[in-house]
């Protein structure tokens, strides 16, 4: 992200927006990548040198330097000494010059001689290793792995991030259309340490309430980073839309965006599925001819603290809905929590197929209100087609 002096906004009544990068400015990424690839195996002294010559006297030197605080991120600087240790060195070449004392140029490269050779070194290759450690004198090593296009992608969604730093709370609305990815937004909620509830439904959409310590006490930074850092996981909901209250110079500010924004994710997409169980599932059961459709993760249950969301959900053309959840990891803790949830969301329309690797039986489950079903490998479709059918009171094909 951005630091504060870097960022741009606007307002507009009691609306404050980022404000983007306009077309002629993206020249400035490539500018920026340039020089910086010019300058690997250079000091960061040189670069910075050079990064303020190419601001000059623009009126977009902000600019300039954003793109190169993003840049330099996700570049890699390394000492130039190897092995010797610039702390060691220092103590070893004053404790000399201090026992012959004297002072002046002829005195420091007299030392200087007197301890080169035990490195093998030249006496002003030495003098360089003396203060290798202070940032301006690391080498540039690794040049950041990406291109003027995405710079200016992060560019952009740093700005996005930064009228976030001073937020309330956030509204999200979460419309039912990514397959896959509402488990991975509320992962995410939970692993910046953001406090949320749920309302909603399936057909109508979500709205989650992020709330916190900047609200219920006081404005807090730290909690307002969160929100910020949370923000590149929305952008791999389809449609979503985000308002956000602002407390900014005793004002509070509406903040408000959505998918329409020229913001884009970072990131490549991940897998649809979290596990191949679920991937092998879910392929076998397009195979399997039948009127139920297999959706994926589209259902959430508000557990008041926390969401629990049914792997699959099962529809009929007849209107009968029914939910999948597969548990085939195994580990303590998961099995704990996973019961947790699920006598929490008490659904009744919901199919617990349980891997018998998991080392769990029957009376794990007997206060499960819907249906549980065990596996050896893989699940197959026709079990859980069994269970269904067996509901609606037909006989199994």
């Amino acid at each position: 992200m951005l630091p504060s002096e870097l960022l741009f906004s606007y307002k507009r009544g009691a609306q404050v927006y980022p404000r983007f990068l306009r077309r002629e400015q993206y020249v400035w990424a490539e500018q920026v990548l340039n020089l910086i690839r010019e300058h690997q195996h250079r000091t960061r002294g040189e670069l910075q040198a050079a990064l303020r010559a190419l601001e000059g006297d623009s009126p977009d030197y902000r600019i300039v330097r954003g793109f190169a605080h993003l840049a330099l991120n996700a570049a890699e600087f390394t000492l130039a000494t190897g092995e010797l240790e610039p702390e060691a060195l220092r103590r070893e070449v004053f404790a000399l010059a201090a026992e012959r004392g004297g002072y002046g140029e002829d005195r420091a490269r007299e030392v200087l001689e007197t301890v080169a050779p035990r490195y093998r070194l030249e006496a002003e290759t030495l003098r360089e290793a003396l203060y290798a450690d202070l940032p301006e004198n690391h080498l540039l090593t690794a040049l950041p792995d990406f291109t003027s296009d995405r710079l200016v992608d992060r560019y952009n969604l740093a700005q996005a991030q930064g009228l976030l730093y001073s937020a309330l709370y956030l509204r999200l609305a979460a419309h039912r259309n990514v397959p896959g990815e509402y488990r991975r937004l509320f992962q995410h909620l939970k692993f910046h340490g953001l406090m949320y509830a749920v309302e909603g439904n399936l057909d109508d959409g979500y709205q989650i309430y992020v709330d916190g310590p900047a609200s219920l006490f006081k404005q807090t930074r730290k909690y307002g980073l969160q929100m910020a850092m949370f923000l590149p996981a929305l952008l791999r909901v389809s449609r979503w839309e985000m308002e956000a209250m602002l407390q900014r110079d005793g004002m509070e500010l509406s903040y408000r965006l959505d998918s329409q924004s020229p913001l884009k994710p970072l990131t490549a997409a991940p897998s649809a599925y979290d596990s191949l169980l679920e991937e092998s599932f879910a392929r076998r059961w397009e195979k399997l001819g039948t009127p139920w459709s297999l959706e994926r993760e589209v259902e959430i249950v508000d557990l008041k603290g926390t969401v629990f969301v049914p792997d699959f959900a099962l529809r009929h053309p007849d209107g009968r809905v029914a939910h999948v959840e597969i548990m085939g990891f195994w580990h303590p803790d998961y099995l704990r929590r996973k019961l947790d949830k699920l006598r929490r969301a008490a659904m009744p329309d919901l199919i617990v197929a349980v891997s018998e690797r998991l080392n769990a039986g029957a009376d794990d489950f007997r206060d499960i209100p819907g249906p549980v079903v065990f596996f050896k490998g893989k699940l197959e479709p026709r079990q859980v087609l069994a269970v269904l059918e067996a509901a609606a009171g037909t006989p199994s094909s």
